[in-house]
């Protein structure tokens, strides 16, 4: 008879992730926040950019997708997890447990509250561990939205 894992069995806690390998869009470092890119090189919406206030943004609008994995260069395949538990994001600033995050538009590749900036995008996740500013000391779960299957 198989064994069925629960989580914290064992005191082993289970995080569901979910990755996808696309291209970036400029130099990436491991942890930035990167949103969908307009480059169509490879297919369009196989790219990855910072998700910063280089571009016009809409009130409403998805903006980022989710956490690079690795460190690249411009044109290079990435890895991008795009759902799940993360702790290698950066905050742009104080973000407090069950604060919903979005892309820093004053720090392109950072992660930061959604009521932090004047500009108010959907948040791709949500602060599960409390960040400090500047820090990488925290986690978020991204949520799963189903862009990348």
């Amino acid at each position: 008879m198989a064994i069925h894992k629960i989580d914290g069995v064992d005191g082993v806690v289970s995080y569901p992730k979910k990755f996808v390998t696309l291209y970036a869009q400029g130099a990436l470092t491991k942890g930035d926040v990167v949103g969908i890119g307009t480059t169509v090189t490879n297919g369009a919406g196989l790219h990855v950019a910072h998700s910063d206030g280089g571009t016009a943004l809409v009130t409403g609008s998805i903006r980022a997708v989710g956490i690079v994995t690795e460190t690249v260069a411009d044109g290079a395949e990435v890895q991008v997890q795009v759902a799940g538990y993360n702790d290698m994001a950066t905050a742009g600033g104080i973000i407090v447990y069950a604060a919903e995050v979005m892309f820093d538009i004053a720090t392109p590749g950072r992660v930061i509250t959604t009521t932090a900036r004047s500009i108010t995008v959907k948040p791709f996740g949500i602060c599960v561990d409390a960040f400090t500013s500047g820090n990488a000391d925290g986690a978020i779960m991204i949520y799963d939205h189903g862009i990348y299957g």
